[in-house]
């Protein structure tokens, strides 16, 4: 039997064929990136509608069988012409062409919406990777490091020296959800120097974040019911926000953390591992089910490895962005 990819609608879909769906996706996302919402939580937010826009495929073996796996395209935020697609199979439904159609499928819904490219992620060195390479249009953009925070007792005691160290004109802070309306505009400004980072430019554009693009980029981190954790370090003398770090934390044991910048007036402070170490810190207090947290770095940003280092991540995983052309 051929296998059978359709679109999926999560707000139409059978009670099981919505689990399904939601199962198998959320544990590949586990296990690509460390960090995924529950298979529950996912299935909930889906069939409420707020997974926001995209377009959702299913694959069965057979037909009238199980839902085994998924794919979901979403246009890239920083550039329209580009998708982004994570694609899934059940390991005992691989290599029977289920990930192939999957993959067909998402691609002609890109063209039709005019996107040039098709980017995703995949563990190296893995059956995602082989699979991946078998499109002869493909290329590697970023060589990442997928890491993991423990939350274990060396760990904190390392982030609680070094949080608790002073640092001279800056207090720490952090947040939940939306930002503060007083500290929204300086955020904003943090923000838009995330593409001095290696390799951003290949996921970001260069920005000028003003307070409603915070509010909508804090709407597209939380669409799947995730909980959003802002830490920040904010200059005495201005009260600006001039350091911050993101993290996202689902029902699930393992946090993800995001996006570190620093403004360039104050970079070589030590800011990054303080507002790091504060972070996690207020994730272990906020949040007690979350046991540890997981990251995805540029091999190049060695500034970060570096911070990271400090503050007890360990490398687990190698990552690969990669990039097809989908033009004729």
């Amino acid at each position: 039997m051929s296998p059978v990819v359709e679109v999926f609608d999560p707000r139409a879909a059978a009670p099981a064929d919505l689990a399904a769906w939601s199962a198998v996706h959320a544990a590949g996302r586990r296990e690509l990136s460390g960090g995924s919402p529950e298979a529950g939580e996912l299935a909930e937010r889906l069939r409420r509608g707020y997974g926001g826009p995209g377009w959702r495929w299913a694959g069965r073996v057979h037909e009238g069988g199980p839902v085994l796996g998924t794919a979901e395209l979403r246009r890239q935020p920083h550039d329209g012409g580009i998708g982004f697609l994570r694609l899934f199979v059940d390991a005992p439904a691989r290599r029977r062409g289920l990930g192939t159609r999957l993959r067909a499928a998402a691609a002609d819904r890109a063209r039709a919406e005019g996107m040039a490219r098709l980017q995703s992620t995949v563990l190296a060195g893995r059956a995602g990777e082989s699979f991946a390479r078998t499109s002869p249009h493909l290329r590697t953009l970023l060589h990442l490091e997928l890491q993991v925070q423990s939350f274990d007792e060396e760990t904190l005691g390392r982030c609680w020296r070094l949080a608790s160290a002073p640092k001279r004109g800056y207090r720490f802070t952090h947040w939940v959800g939306a930002a503060p309306a007083p500290l929204l505009a300086s955020f904003g400004r943090v923000m838009n120097h995330l593409l001095d980072a290696p390799g951003a430019a290949f996921q970001e554009e260069p920005r000028r974040w003003g307070p409603e693009d915070v509010r909508g980029w804090e709407r597209r981190m939380t669409d799947d019911g995730s909980r959003l954790l802002v830490g920040a370090a904010v200059d005495r003398t201005s009260d600006e926000v001039v350091a911050a770090t993101v993290c996202t934390v689902t029902r699930g044991p393992v946090a993800d953390q995001h996006d570190t910048a620093v403004l360039p007036a104050h970079r070589r402070r030590g800011l990054a591992s303080r507002v790091k170490a504060t972070q996690t810190l207020r994730v272990h207090e906020n949040f007690p089910h979350v046991e540890a947290v997981a990251v995805t770095l540029n091999r190049e940003n060695t500034a970060m490895l570096e911070v990271n280092r400090l503050l007890g991540y360990r490398r687990t995983a190698e990552r690969l962005l990669v990039e097809d052309d989908l033009r004729p």
